[in-house]
């Protein structure tokens, strides 16, 4: 043993070096090169997710950020003579050699600092005690010494050492314990932490309380003989031992991290497991995500069990941008499937929510008006039905309505307008709308869609629907969905920043999405089916707003907008259980959107669109110009088709067309009162 000290003495000569062989160059090695977590903040910065590699956490900070009293403690407590040490300590070299002979093995003590981060960085915490291995690491502790000062030393082994409980370095063992930063540690929690290095399993404060604190008194006790603290501070931290905290791993928002997650893997390749050490900032708004699991906790906790749904989701987004505000993937992530994003996953059906792609393509075709005359009675299509047979649409009300304009049809959400709408328009027109706005999800052939396509037969997710929602809300502005505004490395260097002006297609023209904002924000043209300040009203702000019910009420949905707001809900089951009692989006998903919308907005002023020049205006109405006065083709009844049997097998659409539409089945229309 003797022989090893006297040859670790002279490390740097001829001889040493051919005794432990090539070293690798050491230069390189700093702090910000250490494998450490990827951090994701909300807009406003605050922490939203610390994830670290298969479950262990670091986080790199410079050493100014790092309290004093861990700093002092830790030298105190593993290197006594760093500051003054070439790397290696040979008096405590020669106490552990003759340790070595008594045990007549090799143990561990005597080890620098220098010489514990060089093996953590170099040969691993469980490398084997061997004697060209102690060479090897006493040789590099002491290039490292030559290469680095005292600090930046400090630094990485304050970065790196292992603290227990998957937290590596001193940043991540203060947030697991004490739930603070490195910074902010008191003499207590510094000395408690400083005392887990050296034995981090037996020494857990979670698991071994006891000995953590006897460990903490020593520590204490060499930092009184080392003078940096007094005997009456040691004596106060030991009487009041620090609050330690179980691990935990607390994600907010965790459906939107997932997601983001997801963004960065794909777009970015960014994974955890790269220890990169990335910043992301996201467009969240942890205060409005706040402010949103509240509103979908309560309706699932008052109306869930009478209606049978027991999931509900919401996206909220900023029209002008298309920056992600709020996401709410499920009622309860950690419940049995609770992991499944219902806002992006899953596409369901969207019912007459997707009425809003038919009304913005019937406007820009100039086939219709607001004020359009629109008979609500019977149709009955040959084909369309089960098998093909024939498809009889009818209004979620079970009645017909009669004639009534254009306007009231879309807000009272009628089907059977809805269809002629869209059968006038062309279904071809209706998804290249539904596709420019944001519709994703709509990628088969146009022949593949049928007139259900209007009552939304055709799933779309929720996702989707936030971002159609918000091209209307910004007059027609695509903005595909932002949920990163900044990515930073490990090095502070800037790797993405966000454009919102890269990020903006006119989709539909401002008149058109003009003209659905005023339908859709007049509580007059919903009257009839949902009544007069209901749950799409915000008591004294103009707001648009539509709601949804798919086939069989398996699925709720309300949108809707202001100029700076625009938010999605749904409410369901993620198995496609169907809701009870016939609830529609108007007593499923829409007192979520009425509390959240209240909320979001409370404090800021209430405000609305100017009325773009190119519209013509009569009192409350609005037209693109020349279409005034159309002829009310949609008032009459519609086309009877010639009597005749259809093979539903060899029959298409467009062997049924008669006037440009196809033909119903039904010659004389039943006509009920209004509802």
């Amino acid at each position: 043993m003797v022989a090893i000290c006297m040859l670790i003495a002279t490390v740097g000569t001829a001889s040493a070096a051919l005794a432990v062989g090539p070293l690798p160059n050491m230069s390189a090695i700093t702090a910000s090169t250490l494998p450490q977590d990827l951090l994701i903040y909300d807009r406003n910065g605050s922490l939203i997710a610390d994830i670290g590699n298969q479950g262990s956490h670091r986080v790199v900070v410079p050493l100014p950020s790092i309290s004093p009293s861990l700093i002092r403690a830790t030298i105190a407590v593993e290197d006594r003579s760093y500051y003054a040490n070439s790397g290696i300590d040979l008096p405590a070299i020669l106490r552990a050699a003759v340790d070595d002979i008594v045990h007549l093995r090799f143990v561990e003590g005597g080890s620098t600092i220098t010489q514990q981060l060089v093996k953590q960085l170099y040969f691993g915490p469980n490398a084997p005690d061997t004697l060209q291995r102690k060479l090897r690491e006493a040789a590099l502790a002491v290039a490292l010494t030559r290469q680095h000062s005292k600090d930046q030393i400090l630094e990485m082994y304050l970065n790196t050492i292992y603290f227990g409980n998957q937290a590596y370095g001193a940043q991540a063992a203060a947030e697991t314990y004490f739930h603070t930063s490195a910074a902010k540690l008191t003499l207590g929690q510094a000395a408690l932490l400083a005392g887990i290095p050296r034995s981090p399993s037996a020494f857990n404060p979670v698991q071994h309380p006891q000995a953590a604190r006897a460990r903490q008194a020593q520590v204490l006790a060499a930092m009184v003989r080392q003078g940096d603290i007094s005997s009456a501070e040691a004596a106060a931290a030991v009487a009041a031992p620090p609050q330690v905290f179980p691990p935990a791993t607390t994600i907010k928002a965790p459906h939107f991290v997932d997601y983001v997650l997801t963004t960065l893997r794909q777009q970015f390749h960014i994974s955890p497991d790269s220890g990169g050490g990335y910043r992301v900032v996201t467009s969240l708004d942890l205060a409005l995500q706040t402010k949103a699991e509240a509103a979908v906790a309560a309706q699932v906790s008052r109306a869930g069990t009478y209606y049978n749904f027991h999931d509900a989701a919401l996206v909220s987004m900023d029209p002008q941008t298309g920056e992600i505000l709020a996401m709410v993937g499920g009622a309860n992530y950690n419940a049995p499937g609770g992991q499944i994003n219902m806002a992006t996953s899953p596409t369901r059906q969207v019912g007459s929510a997707f009425k809003i792609f038919t009304y913005s393509a019937a406007l820009e075709s100039k086939k219709v008006n607001m004020d359009s005359p629109i008979l609500d009675a019977p149709l009955v299509f040959p084909i369309g039905g089960t098998n093909n047979g024939p498809y009889a649409p009818t209004n979620y009300d079970g009645r017909w309505h009669g004639t009534l304009p254009l306007k009231e049809a879309l807000g009272n959400s009628l089907n059977i307008p809805a269809l002629k709408v869209e059968l006038l328009t062309g279904i071809p027109t209706v998804l290249d709308v539904a596709r420019r706005m944001g519709a994703t999800t709509l990628t088969q052939p146009d022949s593949y869609y049928g007139p259900s396509l209007t009552l939304g037969a055709y799933p779309v997710s929720l996702l989707d629907m936030a971002v159609a929602t918000s091209t209307l809300a910004d007059l027609g502005v695509r903005h595909r969905p932002s949920p990163i505004l900044k990515i930073t490395d490990a090095t502070g260097t800037t790797t993405f920043a966000d454009d919102p002006a890269q990020n903006a297609d006119q989709a539909l023209s401002p008149d058109v999405a003009y003209i659905m904002a005023s339908i859709l924000s007049d509580d007059q043209n919903r009257c009839m089916e949902f009544g007069c300040n209901s749950d799409l009203t915000l008591g004294g702000r103009q707001v648009a707003a539509k709601t949804g019910t798919s086939e069989g009420f398996r699925d709720n949905w309300t949108l809707g907008f202001t100029p700076t707001l625009a938010t999605v809900t749904w409410v369901g089951n993620p198995d496609n259980t169907p809701l009870s009692h016939s609830s529609t989006g108007i007593v499923g998903a829409a007192p979520i959107w009425h509390q959240f919308m209240g909320n979001a907005l409370q404090g800021i002023p209430d405000n609305w669109y100017p009325t773009p020049s190119g519209l013509d205006q009569f009192e409350a109405d609005y037209f693109l110009p020349d279409t005034e006065f159309l002829p009310p083709v949609l008032a009459e009844p519609w086309p009877s088709c010639p009597s005749q049997a259809y093979d539903p097998k060899t029959t298409s659409w467009s062997m049924l067309m008669v006037d440009g539409v196809p033909c119903s089945i039904v010659t004389s229309p039943r006509r009920r009162p209004f509802a």
